[in-house]
């Protein structure tokens, strides 16, 4: 039988491809143990299990590259999403220490005022005493 015609060549222009070597092993094993003749209707069978079975060998390649860009992509969000966090973090905590270093700052101010007012009541309530000590004592 000429190679263009023989069911190994129409294996491959079902693939669109040469078949690899572990695919003829394969074929001409199952050819052999079933005792399949070239021109045999089950040939067709085979070929497309043996199609299909290829499909089938590349799917754990293709789900293991799109869970690694997958978790590429959630690792690269992560990050992002972290880094976002801790600069909101900085800004809060700046935010946070800009309003007690202002609240700490009013009460210093205001405690200080309250010291200065009661040294003024005292201060004044002394010259009142004093003024009228003397206002008593300078009529006599």
């Amino acid at each position: 039988m000429d190679e263009a015609t023989t069911p190994l060549s129409s294996f491959e222009r079902m693939l669109g491809r040469a078949a690899t070597e572990r695919e003829r092993v394969q074929l001409r094993r199952v050819q052999a143990e079933l005792g399949l003749r070239e021109n045999d209707a089950l040939w067709l069978v085979i070929f497309a299990l043996q199609y299909y079975e290829g499909l089938y060998r590349q799917f754990p390649k293709a789900i293991a590259a799109e869970a690694n860009r997958v978790l590429a992509e959630t690792r690269t969000a992560a990050e992002a999403t972290i880094r976002a966090g801790a600069e909101s973090a900085k800004a809060d905590l700046a935010k946070a220490i800009a309003t007690t270093a202002r609240e700490v700052a009013r009460d210093v101010a205001r405690r200080q005022m309250i010291q200065w007012l009661v040294v003024g009541m005292l201060v004044g309530a002394g010259l009142l005493g004093v003024g009228e000590y003397i206002g008593a004592h300078s009529g006599t």
